[in-house]
């Protein structure tokens, strides 16, 4: 680590050279630029970013990106993918033209590339997207990994990118390299396939024809706007921040802030959570009702959606709309892909719950002194010295069943996205065809809003289990408010045992929206680090004492273990391999019902 690493953030002299650097860099001295308002690793860091951010405005124009980005969604293209490759390519675009012009900042580029890396206990490369990223910035510190024939290929194709050409001209190099690989590559995924590069041939694009989006209204619609959102996460973020997972922090010590916006966009933000999750199906009424119980304390200003989706509600935003249908369709083919063995996993789990079942609901019939008289005992007054012609038969006690099963839906599990959906399906279909009522929700936070997305509820039938596919992952996870939450309604239910199983990765994480910074003089902390854990432990501890048997299943890394166990104590169980979800929780429920 950098001698600089202890930095001391809150120094007004620094924040405002962060801020003029960004200005001198872009040139614009009348555009707001609050390039001082992260929270870096280092002084070299902060730096390094406030001159991405004035010279990603002076060198690209965002709106023939955002564009070309419009129309190549509405052709089909991969937005994961192109997204990816727009970060890269447009990286190093602006990179190479502001070290021509300012050859000081390849050191400073160099440091801060190293301070955070050394944070990271693990670099992502599941895919090529992951790998191209890292290739990228090793390569900019004059570092030459290995790597395999295929991302050389396109990395290459990405350095002969002429950084002094027009953007235009960029863009059509841009297209030709996502039709050119990674169509062969989705077309290989899709057909299960083995890619094979010497079968990959250059694809040349006209120009003519390449240009034509720029004659194509820029109109104000759904996909416009979920685009305005992906070049701001693009223009206001480092692509050195997302390659790798930053080593377990001292919970206690892990920096907190709120992100205070003007009310008018705190408005804003609230209009559009239907826009992108869906319409509610509760009325304002009853979401107002379930927000003064839960929104409290350390959740205060917090609010609640509770939906059934954009595919199964009220909702206009077409993007989204294609986007959660093509992750249903992925989590499908992957499910249909080993159908054999996910049935037999259904059939096995209810069976044995079945078993279960039928032996805890057998009466237990005792011989006594009174009760109903057993006719063919009758003989044995007089004559015997055991007289016991009564008996009592002993109901089982212990009740009816009802479980919840909350997933993190939060973007950590997005390397996880399928596994989570088809384990949920096999443990919620199980359930069903026992006759044990089952209620199977995603939450995650989008700003002020805890998001509940219901793919099944209690009494739906087997068919309805299919909603579960529509699993994906996206933005943070406030889970002590989404348990809270989703606690309410499970005390309502009548069953004498309540259930709630929840499968996370143990680090709660969200950014808290406030309408007004005068908020701040209340000590409000970002719900991370200690806060997170401690508030949903509390939350945890809660739904226990009001009877509700909560069970939490671990996906998380082993350094984020003792987090987990302060949330859950001893009733957690640990995996590495999600695919056996179904599993713990069989494991689980026999144990309970048993006892």
């Amino acid at each position: 680590m950098s001698e600089n690493t202890n930095w001391i953030y809150n120094n007004y002299e620094f924040e405002n050279r962060v801020n003029n650097l960004a200005w001198t860099i872009s040139g614009m001295y009348d555009e707001d630029i609050d390039a001082s308002e992260k929270d870096y690793l280092s002084k070299d860091v902060s730096l390094y970013f406030g001159i991405i951010a004035g010279a990603r405005r002076k060198y690209i124009d965002w709106k023939i990106i955002k564009k070309y980005l419009m129309s190549r969604m509405k052709k089909g293209y991969d937005k994961d993918i192109l997204l990816t490759l727009i970060q890269i390519v447009l990286n190093s675009v602006v990179e190479n033209k502001v070290i021509d012009e300012r050859p000081g900042v390849e050191e400073i580029r160099s440091k801060a590339y190293s301070d955070v890396l050394i944070n990271y206990s693990k670099i992502h490369s599941e895919d090529i997207l992951q790998t191209l990223k890292y290739t990228f910035i090793l390569e900019s510190m004059d570092r030459h990994p290995m790597v395999d024939g295929l991302t050389r290929r396109i990395m290459n194709d990405i350095k002969d990118i002429d950084s002094k050409d027009k953007l235009m001209n960029i863009l059509k190099r841009l297209d030709e390299i996502y039709l050119t690989y990674f169509e062969y590559i989705l077309k290989s995924q899709m057909e299960n396939s083995k890619v094979n590069e010497k079968e990959i041939k250059n694809i040349n694009v006209d120009f003519d024809t390449f240009s034509d989006f720029m004659y194509e209204e820029l109109y104000s619609d759904d996909i416009a706007e979920d685009i305005e959102i992906e070049i701001n996460n693009i223009s206001n973020s480092m692509i050195v921040e997302e390659i790798g997972e930053v080593d377990n922090v001292n919970i206690d010590n892990t920096p907190n802030r709120v992100i205070y916006v003007d009310e008018e966009m705190a408005k804003k933000i609230y209009e559009k959570v239907e826009f992108y999750y869906g319409k509610s199906f509760l009325s304002e009424g009853e979401i107002r009702k379930i927000e003064t119980k839960c929104c409290r304390d350390i959740h205060e200003g917090c609010r609640i959606h509770i939906t059934d989706g954009v595919l199964r509600s009220e909702c206009n935003n077409a993007f989204q709309l294609k986007y959660v249908t093509r992750q249903k369709e992925n989590n499908l083919y992957k499910y249909r892909d080993n159908i054999k063995l996910h049935k037999r996993s259904i059939n096995k789990l209810k069976e044995s719950l079945s078993r279960i079942l039928i032996e805890e609901s057998a009466k237990d019939r005792v011989y006594s002194d009174g009760g109903t008289i057993c006719a063919n005992r009758a003989w044995r007054i007089g004559r015997s010295d055991n007289n016991k012609i009564f008996y009592k038969d002993i109901q089982n006690e212990k009740g009816k069943y009802v479980i919840d099963i909350l997933l993190d839906a939060s973007g950590s599990q997005s390397r996880n996205q399928f596994n989570v959906a088809i384990q949920a399906y096999i443990i919620a279909t199980a359930l069903t065809q026992v006759g044990i009522p089952n209620r199977v929700m995603g939450y995650l936070s989008f700003l002020d809003y805890t998001v509940l997305k219901r793919y099944r509820d209690y009494n739906d039938n087997k068919n309805n289990c299919e909603n579960i596919f529509e699993y994906f992952s996206a933005g943070n996870n406030r889970d002590g408010l989404a348990i809270k939450a989703t606690c309410e309604s499970l005390l309502e239910r009548e069953e004498e045992n309540k259930i709630l199983i929840v499968l996370s990765d143990g680090k709660p994480n969200d950014v808290k929206i406030g309408k007004d910074r005068s908020r701040s003089l209340r000590g409000e902390a970002s719900y991370r680090g200690a806060v997170g854990v401690k508030d949903t432990a509390l939350e945890v501890r809660k739904a226990r004492k009001q009877g509700i048997l909560v069970l939490g299943v671990f996906t998380g890394k082993e350094v984020d273990l003792e987090a987990e166990k302060i949330i859950y104590g001893k009733d957690f169980i640990y995996t590495k391999d999600i695919a056996r979800f179904s599993d713990i929780v069989a494991m689980y429920l026999k144990k309970i019902i048993r006892n």
